[in-house]
């Protein structure tokens, strides 16, 4: 199912519907291109419009962000408000599709099927990181990864080139948001034999365990932000979107909908 949020749409599918799909999506040709959603990307999508753009040509759009499924729970809710719906959204499930989670995922994937995966973007350590994570876990996966480089819009030309030689099925862009959204619509029909491009944000670092990630239990309980804001405060000015304004814009949305009614 399909939900307006703000000025973007989500993907609502469960985890295990989305695998299959992915599955299908690597024996084809066409180039998927899968956004993992957080309600800090929303926010950014209000105020950029090539974002917001690149957000709306991809294939799909899945809740990775806890606020994501919050969002369309309170959306379709008759009797919560705002601040006591946050609250008891901590005790109720939410069926994310995390960046890491897909990362996982299609290596398996790729591990099963002989398929070759592409590491994009991140630092030296993330790449070094994950990529021996995901030899541990899979053995028979092909794994390429791009020079150190800095972000480039435009390329950089020698990467793009690199890419097209080494014709992986899948792309996994850590470039974080929204520059890894916009760089995978902007290249596109470029990627030639690429059949899977995902933006992971983050989820180099938590492979690499650069970053923890946060407890199951913080997980459980939706909130996954307070762990990071822990551990890294500067982190502030961008939980503030997520977890203030993210849910304003939605309960002003919300408002909108019930007059129009």
């Amino acid at each position: 199912e399909r939900e307006r949020l703000g000025t973007v749409e989500a993907d609502f599918v469960r985890p295990e519907a989305f695998w299959v799909d992915v599955a299908s999506w690597l024996t084809g040709d066409p180039l998927h291109h899968v956004v993992t959603l957080n309600p800090e990307m929303v926010m950014q999508a209000q105020t950029n419009p090539i974002f917001r753009d690149a957000v709306a040509a991809a294939d799909a759009r899945v809740p990775d962000g806890a606020g994501i499924i919050w969002a369309r729970w309170y959306l379709r809710s008759t009797y919560w408000s705002l601040w006591p719906s946050l609250l008891a959204f901590m005790f109720q499930s939410a069926e994310r599709v995390t960046g890491v989670d897909v990362v996982q995922a299609l290596a398996r994937c790729c591990s099963e099927a002989g398929h070759s995966m592409y590491l994009l973007g991140g630092t030296a350590v993330q790449v070094a990181g994950t990529t021996a994570a995901l030899q541990r876990n899979f053995p028979n996966l092909q794994l390429f990864t791009s020079r150190t480089h800095a972000f480039s819009l435009d390329g950089p030309a020698d990467i793009l080139k690199d890419i097209t030689a080494k014709h992986p099925k899948v792309l996994l862009v850590a470039y974080g948001s929204p520059q890894q959204t916009i760089w995978i619509e902007r290249h596109r029909k470029k990627l030639h034999g690429v059949t899977v491009a995902v933006g992971v944000g983050g989820a180099f670092a938590i492979l690499a365990e650069e970053r923890p990630r946060a407890p199951h239990v913080l997980r459980k309980l939706n909130l996954e932000w307070l762990w990071r804001l822990t551990l890294e405060p500067r982190r502030l000015p961008r939980i503030w979107q997520a977890a203030v304004r993210f849910p304003i814009l939605i309960h002003a949305q919300k408002k909108g909908v019930q007059r129009s009614v």
